[in-house]
């Protein structure tokens, strides 16, 4: 659901104006145009930048995105934009497609919170409002062949990501990670400590989630891969059927590839059973996925996937109760009754659990 953006661009254009230009050295006389978009939702602050340099007629341009910690609107625990930045700036010699990265600024005094550029990459992202499986949408309008090439693109960013050897790339400090920690049982500590700022407390399914998933942890892997974390196809832009770009690390730790690929497919199913949308024909199904990526990656997965698709549906709740709380507590909704996506997402997980009782 869209929330209201409150920044004075023209202030915000001076000071971007400023912080680029020590690190766009080659952009001499830099003019920069700032446009603050409405209604992008709860997450990071996003803000489009466009930057030109040099004589006219003979212009340069840099088109960016600039995306600044939550202040307002909080939706995790805690910002971790620097981690962000981080993995996106590790990932650039690698083949997984990510937008190429300006600078990080953890000075709040500018924006108003801690910030960092990326360039701007072109192409068009599978919607999750409403879902990519309604009619109408750019995935709807593909042919089915199309649909598993989208499909199968997603799968395929999964496993360049978590081939990668994330000590290689320095991003072993991600063990340390306060709001990402290492580890299947610190991950669902952390969860269950700020249960009071998700809402999900008195939730019945997540406690019950909780208690399924502490019962049966899966086994570590003894080297664990990078992890994308928020993986699925709304967080993917496509030029044509091909992935140009993963997007969204929020949620990034280091830990089994399994924890992707559940989530992977948890986000799929909540965007079709979830919502009441037929899922659209062409696209492979659960089984088939599973095996593809057992394929890519070497290795069997499928034993514990169910416990996987419960932890994404674990998670998935406890973030949607807490966007259903912000939306109440800012006064755009009565009652987190009124937020179809809590619902949901409450509703998903408790059948995700019935057979598994």
């Amino acid at each position: 659901m869209p929330v209201p953006q409150q920044r004075d661009p023209e202030l915000t254009r001076k000071h971007l104006t400023t912080w680029l230009a020590e690190r766009l050295p080659e952009a001499a006389d830099l003019r920069v145009r700032v446009e603050v978009p409405e209604g992008l939702g709860f997450s990071n602050e996003t803000l489009l930048v466009d930057t030109k340099w040099g004589p006219q007629g003979a212009e340069e341009h840099r088109r960016l995105v600039v995306r600044v910690a939550p202040t307002r609107y909080r939706v995790m625990p805690g910002s971790r934009l620097d981690e962000e930045y981080r993995v996106l700036d590790a990932l650039r010699d690698t083949d997984v497609p990510v937008p190429g990265v300006v600078g990080f600024e953890p000075d709040p005094g500018l924006l108003g919170a801690p910030f960092y550029a990326m360039d701007r990459v072109e192409g068009w992202v599978p919607p999750d409002l409403p879902s990519y499986h309604r009619d109408g949408g750019p995935v709807s309008a593909l042919d089915e062949g199309s649909r598993a090439a989208v499909w199968w693109g997603g799968v395929e960013a999964l496993h360049r990501i978590h081939r990668l050897d994330a000590g290689a790339l320095g991003l072993d400090a991600l063990r340390e990670s306060i709001h990402g920690p290492y580890g299947l049982g610190a991950q669902l500590d952390y969860y269950e400590a700020h249960m009071d700022h998700f809402g999900g407390a008195d939730s019945v399914p997540v406690r019950e989630a909780l208690a399924l998933l502490r019962d049966g942890l899966p086994p570590e892997p003894e080297r664990p891969s990078l992890l994308w974390g928020d993986a699925r196809l709304g967080n993917l832009m496509f030029s044509g059927v091909a992935p140009v770009a993963v997007l969204d690390w929020e949620m990034t730790f280091l830990g089994p590839g399994e924890a992707d690929l559940g989530w992977y497919l948890y986000l799929d199913r909540h965007l079709s059973e979830g919502v009441g949308a037929p899922r659209l024909p062409g696209l492979p199904g659960r089984a088939e996925t599973i095996r593809r990526y057992e394929e890519l990656a070497g290795r069997p997965v499928a034993a514990h996937m169910d416990w996987y698709e419960v932890f994404a549906g674990f998670r998935f709740a406890l973030i949607a109760s807490r966007v259903g709380r912000l939306l109440v507590e800012h006064g755009l909704v009565a009652a987190e009754a009124d937020v179809p996506l809590a619902r949901n997402a409450a509703n998903l997980l408790a059948r995700t659990l019935e057979p598994l009782a």
